[in-house]
């Protein structure tokens, strides 16, 4: 009987934990996407900017460390473009898009200069293991009840 290539977690496709790695790692985008935009609308109403000015008040990533020219460089490039009236869903899309960017340009970056992956990353493995707490947590709480 052949095996089947590419089915998830059966004899021959990907290895189990790496499936983990890339939830965590969509996860943590969109985590970083929504911390950005409560950014824009918290400086939006706080500071009565309008969303061009907030977003460009939003365009800081002091955590990413000397990765952060990337970062803004994919928040101008996607996020900037859709201030302009954009509905929050559109303006959320277009964060989100900036993330998943910049963290895809940071780990080719990482890899470039001999650094430890983002996997090693202080904010990136804070997000996992609150994230991995959680749902310990909750699976723990399902079997008591």
């Amino acid at each position: 009987m052949a095996e089947r290539r590419g089915k998830r977690g059966g004899r021959g496709g990907r290895p189990r934990g790496n499936e983990f790695m890339d939830v965590a790692r969509q996860a943590f985008v969109r985590y970083v996407a929504l911390e950005k935009w409560r950014d824009v609308q918290d400086a939006s109403e706080t500071l009565g900017l309008d969303g061009a000015q907030a977003a460009r008040e939003s365009a800081r990533f002091p955590g990413r460390g000397p990765y952060e020219p990337l970062w803004v460089r994919r928040w101008d490039e996607h996020v900037l473009p859709e201030t302009g009236g954009a509905d929050a869903g559109r303006l959320f899309a277009a964060i989100e898009r900036a993330i998943a960017a910049a963290v895809s340009d940071e780990e080719e970056e990482r890899k470039r200069r001999g650094a430890p992956p983002l996997d090693e990353d202080p904010e990136y493995k804070a997000f996992v293991d609150r994230t991995l707490e959680n749902l310990l947590r909750q699976a723990g709480e399902l079997e008591r009840s």
